[in-house]
């Protein structure tokens, strides 16, 4: 029997898997631990492949899946391996870890609210257009913003529902404040609040993105899950 990650429960799992099967487009009477289930989708120009708690999918483009039925497991988990499977032009997009959380963090005591416009304006000025893009904020159908002591905001976080289970998670933080429990303190709200609507909270971190993956660990995230991601010319 496969051990059950720290800080999930059975019930929770089982909801992550679900929902991801139907992002995918698995049939639930196919889904099957420890096996990989292809899946021929004319709506994509990418190739997506996800392993949540030993379950396995991948969705491709008529054109390429054939090129992918016969492939090692674990290559489907490698953006870049996978892009020289394919034909030419495939860019790999990349490969992130997925950690879930189903309970609150911890919260700290610093000053968080409902975030502004203002709020979100002001700390999307100070950051690079590429931390802005993978950060996810933008995305986001709720937000808070971490104050610091003058009352400017040092971090935005907030949480954009999937489907019906998991809510994405996303934070940035103010280079200035990198470092003091601002990003936390947004994101133990944010992270609260997906709970106590009833969703499994998700975090996506891309693989080489140490920052983010401690802390989404520190304010409990449970790592079960790859996926990765391959765009076709």
């Amino acid at each position: 029997m496969n051990s059950l990650p720290a800080h999930l429960s059975h019930n929770a799992l089982g909801r992550i898997v679900t929902e991801w099967a139907n992002v995918i487009g698995v049939p639930p009477q196919d889904v099957s631990r420890d096996e990989w289930i292809l899946v021929e989708r004319a709506d994509l120009d990418a190739v997506v492949a996800v392993n949540v708690d030993g379950f396995g999918f991948a969705a491709a483009p008529p054109r390429v899946l054939d090129l992918l039925r016969n492939a090692p497991p674990e290559s489907l988990l490698d953006a870049a391996g996978l892009a020289r499977r394919l034909p030419a032009g495939a860019h790999p997009i990349g490969r992130a870890d997925l950690l879930f959380a189903d309970r609150v963090p911890p919260l700290r005591r610093l000053n968080v609210r409902e975030a502004a416009p203002a709020d979100v304006v002001a700390v999307r000025g100070r950051v690079s257009a590429s931390e802005w893009e993978e950060s996810g904020i933008e995305e986001t159908e709720r937000k808070w913003a971490a104050m610091d002591s003058a009352g400017s905001p040092a971090a935005i976080a907030g949480f954009k529902r999937w489907r019906s289970e998991l809510a994405q998670m996303a934070v940035l933080a103010d280079p200035r404040h990198r470092g003091a429990g601002c990003a936390y303190a947004a994101a133990a709200v944010a992270t609260q609040e997906t709970v106590r609507a009833g969703l499994i909270a998700q975090w996506r971190s891309r693989q080489g993105n140490d920052a983010s993956r401690r802390l989404a660990q520190r304010l409990g995230f449970t790592h079960c899950g790859v996926q990765a991601a391959v765009e076709l010319s």
